[in-house]
């Protein structure tokens, strides 16, 4: 077997309008980048390094070697962010980061993006492209697990309340020593997070919003999610307008090896064989 192709990995800031910045990593094969670039956003309790670990496994590494150009966002107040000023909200990440990026992503690599994400960074990614960013340059999105409308209890009133409260009294939410993730959320990603799931739930704006999407997209769920039930990542991509619309349920009853879980739908053993390459072909057959 033919050893993988070398990758170059490299950080930069990418600096917002509002005063603010954020960690752009790129992740590029050896081998030319001829394909459509892909940018990742991870979600809540975690950062860059589920996409792609410091031994530079992950679902960015495979797409590298694919032949795209790869970008991994970092959100602001994060680890390992650079500091700067701005508020570190995910409502400051859709409105300035991610405009920052696109036109970062694009000064480098000519043809528009796809954009990835999981659980809350899917629902970001969707939102950013509803709202603030260049829709001509989003090629497609591909959604695993990402929903609003389902569970996340302590997202929702009034778990709410808790979860803010923790966040204020601890200056930030201590999701490592929850068992939630390997990043502690600041208190303003934690109040922007919970006004959305609240506010999305009971008011039309956010579902109207999405309506604006027209890009393909891909949805993927695991059959064994408990975090982001299939129900409610269905339900999201069906607020959409896109005519070019793929909800995948990834589980036995559908032919998949197990019932994928909430982190398992990219990192794990299973998701490597059948799970990225679906990504990857589905990404080719849109890519211009």
């Amino acid at each position: 077997m033919a050893e993988p192709a070398p990758l170059t990995v490299a950080t930069d800031t990418v600096a917002a309008a509002d005063g603010g910045c954020c960690a752009l990593t790129r992740v590029r094969a050896e081998a030319a980048a001829t394909r459509a670039p892909v940018v990742m956003l991870p979600g809540m309790f975690s950062g860059r390094r589920f996409w792609l670990s410091d031994g530079g496994v992950g679902l960015a590494a495979y797409l590298a070697r694919c032949g795209h150009p790869v970008f991994i966002v970092q959100r602001r107040g994060l680890s390992d962010s650079p500091a700067c000023a701005g508020r570190p909200g995910m409502h400051e990440h859709i409105a300035h980061d991610l405009p920052a990026v696109q036109a970062a992503v694009s000064a480098i690599a000519a043809p528009p993006a796809f954009w990835v994400g999981h659980s809350f960074g899917g629902v970001m990614a969707a939102r950013a492209a509803a709202e603030h960013l260049d829709a001509g340059r989003v090629a497609g999105l591909v959604l695993f697990a990402s929903q609003f409308e389902v569970g996340k209890r302590m997202l929702d009133w009034p778990g709410c309340l808790l979860t803010r409260g923790v966040a204020r009294l601890r200056g930030h939410f201590p999701a490592r020593a929850a068992g939630l993730g390997p990043e502690n959320e600041p208190v303003a990603a934690i109040e922007d997070a919970t006004d959305w799931v609240v506010r999305g739930r009971r008011e039309p704006a956010l579902r109207a919003a999405l309506a604006r999407i027209t890009a393909p997209v891909l949805a993927i769920s695991g059959a064994a999610d408990q975090v982001d039930p299939s129900i409610g990542c269905e339900r999201f991509i069906g607020h959409f307008a896109s005519r070019d619309r793929t909800f995948i349920r990834a589980g036995r009853g559908n032919g998949y090896a197990r019932d994928y879980d909430h982190p398992g739908i990219v990192v794990s053993r299973d998701a490597r064989r059948e799970i990225w390459p679906r990504v990857a072909d589905w990404i080719a057959a849109r890519d211009a």
